[in-house]
C-alpha cells in the first residue's frame, strides 16, 4: 500500500488529509504548456521549481516566496 504524505512548504503542517469536513489546500505545479504555433521562442523559469509545492493557506504561499521560494 502506497502512503504519500503532503506537508505545507511554508509552514510545516501536515496537508495530508482533513477530519471530518471537506478541506482545500494550494497547490503550486510543474507543468509544461505546449506551444500552440509552428515557431517558439525558448524561455525558462527563474528559479525553474524542481517538484511541486503544496501550501495550507496564501499566507504560507508569501512567506514562501519572502524566503526565497524552494529550499
Amino acid at each position: 500500500m502506497r502512503h504519500e504524505q503532503v506537508t505545507c512548504d511554508g509552514c510545516g503542517r501536515d496537508l495530508t488529509s482533513t477530519s471530518n469536513c471537506v478541506d482545500y489546500r494550494l497547490a503550486l505545479t510543474v507543468e509544461g504548456v505546449p506551444s500552440s504555433g509552428r515557431i517558439a521562442t525558448l524561455m525558462h523559469i527563474e528559479p525553474p521549481l524542481n517538484r511541486d509545492y503544496h501550501f495550507f493557506r496564501v499566507d504560507c504561499l508569501k512567506t514562501w516566496m519572502t524566503k526565497g521560494g524552494q529550499p
